[in-house]
């Protein structure tokens, strides 16, 4: 009996629910799971018990990174790319003035290089290298002399 025609979407409800419970079964037969938990971008790399200094990683990562459009030498809009005037990354000091800028733009939300210029991109690892980098107080080898 069909009052209203609410039994065939109670029907077809009913059917789902038994299909999804079958499909969860007939997946994982044949090897598929749920993808395990992503670490979101944020967290300590594996940097294989060698502590980041500006020397060993930093000089590198804004050279290759950062310096075609965030460099004192740098004097038109267009040169910059449109990257502001006065944020810098020439030395470590100015790096040090702006890590918390760097550390959200560049290392934990992703915008930085912007995704409109075709220039090269950290990968998720050296992303994650430079929040460890900075959160380590920006390291350089001169500090401990």
């Amino acid at each position: 009996m069909v009052v209203n025609g609410n039994c065939g979407r109670l029907g077809r409800f009913v059917a789902g629910m038994i299909a999804c419970p079958v499909a969860v079964v007939l997946l994982s037969s044949v090897g598929c799971s749920p993808a395990p938990p992503t670490n979101d971008g944020v967290g300590i790399p594996d940097v294989d018990d060698v502590a980041l200094t500006y020397e060993n990683f930093g000089a590198s990562f804004f050279e290759t990174y950062c310096l075609r459009c965030h460099s004192a030498s740098l004097v038109t809009p267009e040169e910059r790319s449109n990257a502001p005037f006065g944020i810098n990354y020439d030395t470590l000091e100015d790096v040090r003035a702006l890590a918390d800028r760097i550390r959200a733009r560049a290392g934990v939300s992703n915008t930085m290089p912007p995704m409109f210029l075709s220039v090269p991109r950290p990968s998720q690892a050296e992303r994650d290298q430079l929040v460890a980098w900075i959160d380590a107080g920006t390291p350089s080898d001169t500090d401990a002399e």
